[in-house]
């Protein structure tokens, strides 16, 4: 008779308030459960079982006793996706530097004509650090010679990266290369300089500009 008379003032509680409390007479939501001496436990299952589970609902809630996690649906009843909260307190990324050219830069060591030039700048790390390169030509030669970019990092005899779209360009045609470079491993810290120089097919002569920027973090 006490479970039946439980039983009933609970459904009769959630018909009139839409809203259960256990420990509380003034739930603050549908269901509020208040309580210092003891936790919440969802519903534990192996992997398994949570695979059994027919169309769970979207933010259905358990605890995997195969992988110790507690889990919930990400996705939606016909397609579940169970996702663990994250929970690591490894620190984010972090933009250590960031910088560039703020107008057209010209290249080094060009005449007019003779399109042996490159563009070259450094920057400084404060700590070892991934880096992303990005280069925008804003001029260009008028002279009819291949299309190509190759780019250096503190070696400048072996490139890291070389761009080559054609071998020979129309007349007032871009002969840098646009492109984006991200380091594959961490720069140390300290000085570094970059170089970007015309492939072996190509020239950068006086009349050639680029910007360029740097966005770096660890």
């Amino acid at each position: 008779m006490k479970k039946l008379f439980f039983l009933l003032m609970v459904g009769t509680s959630a018909i009139a308030y839409s809203q259960v409390g256990i420990n509380t007479t003034s739930p603050q939501g549908a269901l509020d459960v208040v309580s210092n001496t003891g936790a919440f436990i969802p519903p534990r299952m192996t992997t398994a079982q949570r695979n059994a589970i027919v169309l769970p609902p979207s933010g259905a809630v358990i605890y995997n006793t195969t992988t110790s996690s507690l889990e919930f649906n990400y996705g939606i009843p016909a397609s579940p996706t169970w996702k663990t909260p994250v929970t690591s307190t490894v620190a984010s990324s972090n933009i250590v530097l960031a910088g560039g050219s703020s107008s057209s830069a010209g290249p080094t060591n060009a005449s007019a004509d003779d399109g042996v030039g490159y563009y070259e700048f450094t920057f400084t790390l404060p700590s070892a650090a991934k880096c992303k390169l990005d280069l925008y030509p804003t001029g260009w030669s008028n002279k009819v010679t291949g299309v190509g970019t190759d780019l250096y990092i503190d070696n400048l005899i072996t490139s890291v990266a070389s761009v080559v779209t054609t071998n020979t360009s129309p007349q007032n045609m871009h002969v840098v290369v646009p492109y984006s470079y991200v380091t594959p491993s961490n720069l140390a810290s300290g000085d570094h300089t970059v170089r970007v120089k015309a492939s072996s097919i190509s020239k950068i002569d006086g009349s050639d500009r680029i910007t360029y920027s740097y966005l770096c973090w660890n």
